[in-house]
């Protein structure tokens, strides 16, 4: 092998070193977080010959598949955007009795955070209608939703919930601090939370949760035992 391709294959060494490190655990991820990936891949690509980047992306491409678990290839099919293994920015809310609600008061639980607003239609058709049934289903099972106002009073959200006898645990983000430490644009905007409290995905706007792919995916984090 010549010196110069002995000098890219250790090029290519060090990068994969570079690349393969873990990262640091975020909490929920970002726009940013996502560019900053793609502005570090651009410079390992700068880096590289042609052939070099080539190769560096089979191998990556190789490890990626190689590692990628059961629950990775379920939040995929169910169209989440992947986010396990990260930690869920905790937090306490009010319910709408008053009484104080923590994230951790659910772990060992499957939580479904559903984030909604009673001014959007989408979300209070969803959560009246699906997610409602979802939780009275999968209540034996361990499973929680926990509906999330974004910038709502009591004296809106009460009567709503209390006109449609839903079963959710309904929580007031009344300055919207929780609702901006998860990133949340628009509603409805969901994170599903495995037993082990650990974010599985995020997905924003309404879909099926009692069929296909996300239905699998329930079922799969349900099957868990619990803690």
């Amino acid at each position: 092998m010549s010196a110069s391709r002995r000098a890219g294959a250790l090029a290519i060494l060090l990068v994969l070193l570079v690349a393969w490190l873990p990262p640091a655990q975020g909490q929920v991820d970002t726009e940013e977080e996502r560019e900053r990936e793609e502005a570090r891949e651009r410079a390992i690509e700068k880096r590289m010959q042609p052939w070099q980047y080539d190769l560096y992306k089979r191998e990556r491409d190789r490890n990626k598949l190689r590692d990628k678990t059961e629950l990775d290839r379920l939040v995929e099919a169910a169209r989440l955007f992947p986010l396990v293994g990260k930690d869920p920015p905790s937090f306490t809310l009010l319910r709408a009795d008053g009484k104080r609600v923590a994230l951790s008061d659910f772990a060992g639980q499957v939580v479904l955070l559903y984030f909604w607003s009673t001014t959007s239609p989408y979300a209070s058709d969803e959560l009246s209608l699906t997610i409602d049934k979802l939780q009275r289903e999968l209540l034996p099972r361990r499973f929680t939703v926990l509906a999330v106002t974004t910038k709502e009073t009591s004296e809106a959200v009460a009567p709503w919930v209390k006109s449609r006898g839903l079963s959710p645990v309904f929580l007031l983000d009344g300055d919207g601090g929780v609702t901006d430490i998860y990133k949340v644009k628009v509603v409805p905007t969901l994170y599903l939370i495995g037993r082990d409290h650990k974010l599985v995905g995020r997905v924003t706007g309404t879909r099926s949760w009692a069929e296909g792919p996300t239905r699998e995916l329930l079922d799969y984090l349900l099957k868990a035992p619990a803690r």
